[in-house]
């Protein structure tokens, strides 16, 4: 149905659902000979203060680090990753991530075809708070907690809960059949990417199926639940914006 227009894409001033349907790459200076496909990102009809896109590297691809003022975080979807920054460097592969603070030269070398989950944003530095350094992990290795004491949902903090961080990347793992406890609205947005499953969002009042590949952006105070179904666990990629006072923008 996909020639007669049809989509489970949708965009709203307060939240878009983004499908791989209606993905459109293009290209970035520092990603050369890769084609990206950014999802969201500070441009008219969202009021995102972020960037979100998926690299596709091809064996051999290099990409560079961003502007000036902008901090990377780069979350290997599949394939195989070689970064370099500092004099240190490491492979990285599948559910492995590193957070690249603003200014930091550092290269990414695809070692074989490779995707990339990439999230960007300004640097907000905050009064006597030093700027936060590299990290590395893996999503998997990654200690999970109870969200709410609910042991069917699973959060996975995967950059330290300290305020030299303008930003968190999480994941939420659901049982199928488990549901986020309550709606949310909070003055935090998010970048959201499903690596895993499929369930139903709501944003505001509308409901939307979503599925492992699927993007959306949510704005400050949208209303937000999510619902697992299916018969295996969901899991999604999560940005939000935090540690940092709603006014110092």
């Amino acid at each position: 149905m996909k020639h007669l227009g049809v989509t489970r894409s949708a965009l709203h001033g307060s939240h878009a659902v983004i499908t791989p349907e209606t993905f459109v790459r293009t290209a970035l200076a520092e990603w050369p000979g890769c084609p990206v496909t950014v999802h969201i990102a500070p441009v008219i009809g969202l009021t995102a203060r972020f960037v979100q896109y998926t690299a596709e590297m091809p064996a051999g691809a290099q990409a560079t680090e961003p502007g000036d003022g902008f901090q990377r975080f780069a979350f290997v979807i599949g394939g195989e990753v070689r970064a370099e920054v500092g004099g240190e460097a490491r492979t990285l592969r599948e559910s492995d991530y590193v957070f690249l603070p603003a200014g930091t030269p550092h290269r990414l070398h695809a070692q074989a075809e490779s995707r990339v989950a990439v999230f960007e944003k300004v640097y907000q530095a905050a009064p006597g708070v030093p700027a936060p350094g590299v990290h590395w992990g893996n999503e998997r290795e990654t200690p999970g907690s109870a969200f709410e004491g609910d042991e069917h949902l699973i959060a996975r903090k995967l950059l330290p809960d300290d305020a030299a961080f303008d930003f968190m990347v999480s994941t939420m793992s659901f049982a199928p059949g488990a549901t986020l406890p309550y709606t949310e609205i909070h003055y935090m947005e998010h970048g959201l990417l499903m690596l895993e499953g499929e369930g139903l969002y709501k944003l505001e009042d509308r409901y939307y199926p979503v599925t492992a590949g699927d993007v959306i952006w949510m704005g400050a105070h949208c209303p937000q639940w999510y619902g697992a179904l299916g018969r295996h666990w969901s899991k999604y990629l999560l940005y939000k914006d935090m540690n940092r006072h709603p006014l110092a923008r």
